[in-house]
């Protein structure tokens, strides 16, 4: 066997080893406590739930419905004045927001306490739009910021690098703490994409 052809049996060896230990449900979550941040909550003047973007039918995903869930029982908790729904994705003609905002409705959430923001496409701009939607409207101080937890630790830096002052709110029962072939092969796409986006908004100076 020559040395190119050694060199690439070895790289394939490797990649297989390391998907294997990637695909163990032990070494997924390790990896998703790391990307986790929580704290003791307290009453704040917003919680700000965000979107994981739109499936290609334009259907929420199942993380961004579990965030709405969440944000909305924390609200009906007496944690919130406001319920702040970000999230720009555009697909087949829906709005990330407002999808967003009819699942928080029909959990009986008053309308004249919901916000959209709706211009956002990624993490980055969530905070940045956020901030000039409540700038408008006039809120000031903390606020409960509620994603997934494998997604807080890039959501919370982006927040403070903006300014806010934020408690971290991850939600409880998330999909990335759930099992079995087809989700594992997903967590580890998740949890890939959160490590690189990590390393990536650093490198751009957004966290």
């Amino acid at each position: 066997m020559s040395a190119s052809m050694r060199k690439l049996r070895n790289f394939l060896v490797a990649v297989v080893i390391s998907f294997g230990i990637l695909y163990l449900p032990f070494t997924q979550r390790e990896l998703a406590e790391i990307l986790n941040v929580e704290e003791v909550l307290q009453p704040s003047e917003a919680i700000v739930v965000l979107g994981g973007g739109l499936k290609r039918d334009g259907t929420l995903g199942v993380s961004t419905k579990e965030r709405v869930s969440y944000g909305v029982f924390l609200f009906k908790q007496g944690l919130g004045k406001y319920l702040i729904l970000s999230g720009g994705d555009r697909v087949a003609g829906k709005i990330e927001a407002e999808e967003m905002y009819e699942i928080a409705l029909d959990k009986g959430v008053a309308t004249e306490v919901m916000i959209k923001e709706a211009k956002s496409s990624n993490t980055y701009e969530n905070a940045v739009y956020t901030k000039r939607v409540l700038r408008q409207r006039g809120i000031k101080g903390e606020i409960i910021l509620v994603t997934s937890p494998y997604h807080m630790r890039r959501a919370l830096c982006c927040f403070k690098e903006q300014g806010f002052k934020v408690l971290p709110a991850p939600v409880k029962e998330s999909e990335i703490y759930r099992f079995g072939f087809y989700q594992n092969l997903r967590n580890i796409r998740l949890l890939l994409h959160e490590f690189l986006g990590l390393a990536y908004y650093y490198c751009l100076g957004r966290i």
